[in-house]
C-alpha cells in the first residue's frame, strides 16, 4: 500500500525474442515521501531529486527536517554489509539536526522486505529481517515451533516451507504474504538475475529459498 513506482523506474529495453532479465533495473534509489511512502526511482530521476531536495534543505527554516528523502539501497550480499539506507548522514539531505544530532527516519522492516526479496538479497542483519522475509513469501522454514510441526505433519506447509491457504497462514502469522501461489521459483530466479549467479547454501536467503532451513543470524551465528 506504501511502496510506488514510477513510469521511468519501469521502462526497460526492448529486445526482439530475447529474455528482458539482464534488463530488470535494481532498486537502488528510493525517495521516502513525506515519511509514509517508498518510491522506487531511476538514477536518472534520483539525479534530478538531488538537486531539488538540496535547495530545499538549504531554505528550509533552522531545525526544521524534510521528510521527503532521497536514499540508496543496496542489497546485503555480504555478511555484516551496511544497506546504507536508514544511514542518517546518507540520506539526501542529510537527517541531521544541530542540536538533536542524527533524527532520520527509520524504514521499517515491514516496508523494506519487499525491497529485501526484489533486489536480490543474500544476507540478514537480525533475525526480525530473516521473520518480515519468510512472512512475506508465505514461508515456514526449519526449525519448525511445536505448533509449526503440527501443521507440516497436517500439511499446511509444503515441503519448501510455503503455506498457501489463507486460514492456514492466519494460524501461523503469515497474513502479511500476498502470494496465491508458490513464490519461490520466481524468487530463485530472481536472486540469480541480481547476483549473476545461484544463491549460495550457506547464505541466510540461499537456506531458506533452497533447503527452507533458516540459518542463525547475525550475532546468533556461530
Amino acid at each position: 500500500q506504501n511502496l510506488w513506482v514510477t513510469d521511468e523506474f519501469k521502462r526497460v529495453i526492448q529486445t526482439r525474442g530475447e529474455s528482458l532479465d539482464p534488463f530488470l533495473r535494481p532498486a537502488r534509489w528510493i525517495l521516502i515521501y513525506r515519511n509514509k511512502h517508498i518510491i522506487l526511482v531511476s538514477p536518472f530521476e534520483a539525479n534530478w531529486l538531488m538537486g531539488r531536495l538540496h535547495d530545499l534543505y538549504r531554505k528550509q527554516s533552522p531545525g526544521e527536517l524534510l521528510t521527503t528523502t532521497l536514499r540508496l539501497f543496496l542489497p546485503r550480499t555480504r555478511r555484516d554489509q551496511s544497506i546504507i539506507v536508514n544511514t542518517a548522514t546518507l540520506t539526501i539531505p542529510p537527517a541531521i539536526a544541530p542540536d538533536r544530532g542524527a533524527v532520520t527516519f527509520q524504514i521499517p522492516i515491514e516496508w523494506l522486505v519487499a525491497l529485501f526479496i526484489f533486489n536480490g538479497m543474500l544476507y540478514f542483519e537480525t533475525t526480525d529481517e530473516q521473520t518480515a522475509y519468510c512472512r512475506c513469501l508465505g514461508l515456514c522454514p526449519k526449525p519448525r515451533t511445536e505448533i509449526e510441526e503440527d501443521a507440516f505433519e497436517k500439511g499446511w506447509i509444503t515441503v519448501d516451507g510455503f503455506v498457501e491457504k489463507s486460514d492456514h497462514r492466519d494460524l501461523l502469522q503469515l497474513q502479511q504474504c500476498r502470494f496465491h501461489a508458490n513464490p519461490l521459483a520466481f524468487v530463485r530466479k530472481l536472486v540469480e538475475n541480481r547476483n549473476n549467479t545461484h544463491a549460495p547454501l550457506i547464505s541466510d536467503v540461499g537456506s531458506i529459498l533452497i533447503n527452507a532451513v533458516k540459518l542463525p543470524v547475525g550475532s546468533f551465528r556461530q
